[in-house]
């Protein structure tokens, strides 16, 4: 059984043999004969074909195959190092071991700096050495071959890759460009849309004051709708302009309190909250994170309002907590009347509205809003819900996202029974 760490064996190589010497010529061909059966050969050997000058040698190159070159420099049409570059321009994928005669060391060291595979010195020369030498060279010029096919295919391959990602980096300048023209153009169309309608508003107002006596019971009633319907579109006009302006620019990334900033939302909304006879409680003192106070306190903010809007419990509540884990989830629940399964999703879109406005006022782009400052922090948003049991909103900053499938303690709030079982919350 051959050693695996031997040479790989081979049924017959074809050895193209440039000796201008005729003597030497022949006993090269006699050791090259007796090789079958050597150096982990198997059955293999070596078959010689033999040439006097660089001509002869150059020609053959070109015309057949030949898996090694034994090659002596000093030839009568050619002499030294010139000779060895000549026969590697003829063929370079052939391995060319030079033979070396007495004294030649040195020359034979300069021919491998240039190309050659090995050297053979023709005084000490037998069939093993022989042997070993043009297999080395055989396996050493396939392992470079090789290498150099997957350093190419490497290249090629990062090449593709660079491309690849410039043109990545193009598409992204592009489509920022195009959000920010987008954004832009929103902006001003909407900035510009609410003079006109703020005049509109006011004719109506004028006519309503000026004209009272004059209008019937339906003239006034229209006015009053068109009124309604003015200051209605003003607002969808803010809230629209609210969404553009949180598309700008990445949010600056400075640490802040996070129970500071809701406890100054918390402020802001105290008329709102003591309107609605309702209780807002925070759990524990919320952790410090990184962004912008301004706008994740307007997603809280609009968060508690949620809470406090869709809610026809006669003391509506709202919860504000940490999920203390390895990352921190920020989570604002509340007892309202909940969100249906198949809509948990698309509340998230703009201007989409789940009730009528008689019931519940807004615009429906309050949490298009949060979504979109939660998620240009780098963070998410998710939720749970269900019809009557209220709605717990979930949401992480930046490098503190969540994984998918930890499971974090949830204290349970101060309005649920002792028998309920919400425990945990997954985070999904």
């Amino acid at each position: 059984m051959r050693d695996p760490g031997s040479l790989v064996a081979f049924d017959e190589a074809r050895v193209l043999l440039v000796e201008s010497n005729p003597a030497d010529a022949k006993m090269l061909e006699r050791l090259l004969s007796k090789t079958r059966g050597a150096m982990g050969l198997r059955d293999g050997t070596f078959t010689a074909t033999s040439v006097g000058r660089l001509a002869e040698a150059i020609d053959l190159l070109g015309r057949e195959r030949f898996d090694a070159v034994l090659l002596d420099l000093q030839l009568p049409d050619s002499r030294g190092l010139g000779t060895l570059a000549a026969v590697r321009a003829a063929a370079p994928g052939v391995p060319v071991a030079v033979l070396a005669g007495v004294d030649d060391d040195g020359i034979a060291l300069a021919a491998i700096q240039r190309g050659a595979q090995d050297y053979v010195a023709k005084d000490r020369l037998d069939g093993r050495l022989l042997t070993r030498t043009i297999r080395h060279a055989i396996e050493r010029q396939r392992a470079e071959s090789e290498l150099l096919r997957h350093t190419r295919e490497v290249e090629a391959a990062r090449a593709r890759i660079e491309q690849q990602a410039a043109e990545l980096k193009a598409r992204a300048e592009q489509l920022d460009r195009i959000n920010r023209e987008l954004d832009d153009f929103t902006y001003i169309a909407s900035h510009d849309l609410k003079e006109p309608l703020r005049g509109i508003a006011a004719y109506c107002g004028i006519l309503l004051e000026d004209y009272h006596e004059k209008l019937d019971a339906d003239g006034q009633h229209r006015l009053h709708t068109l009124v309604d319907l003015c200051n209605r579109l003003e607002t969808l006009i803010t809230d629209l302009l609210t969404y553009c302006r949180v598309g700008g620019a990445q949010p600056a990334e400075i640490g802040i309190d996070l129970h500071g900033v809701v406890a100054d939302v918390l402020e802001t909304l105290d008329p709102a909250i003591e309107s609605r006879n309702a209780k807002v409680t925070v759990v524990d003192r919320l952790p410090k994170v990184t962004g912008d106070a301004t706008l994740i306190g307007m997603a809280i903010s609009n968060l508690i309002a949620n809470g406090l809007k869709f809610n026809d419990d006669p003391v509506p509540m709202v919860q504000i907590g940490c999920l203390v884990g390895d990352r921190p989830v920020i989570y604002v629940r509340d007892n309202g009347i909940g969100v249906p399964k198949q809509h948990q999703e698309s509340i998230f879109t703009i201007f989409r509205r789940l009730h009528g406005r008689k019931r519940f006022d807004g615009t429906g782009a309050g949490l298009t809003i949060v979504r979109k400052i939660i998620e240009s922090h780098g963070g998410r948003i998710w939720l749970e819900s269900e019809p009557g049991l209220g709605t717990t909103f979930y949401f992480t900053l930046g490098c503190n996202q969540a994984k998918s499938g930890d499971v974090l303690p949830v204290r349970q709030p101060h309005w649920i029974g002792v028998h309920s079982t919400v425990d945990s919350r997954p985070v999904p």
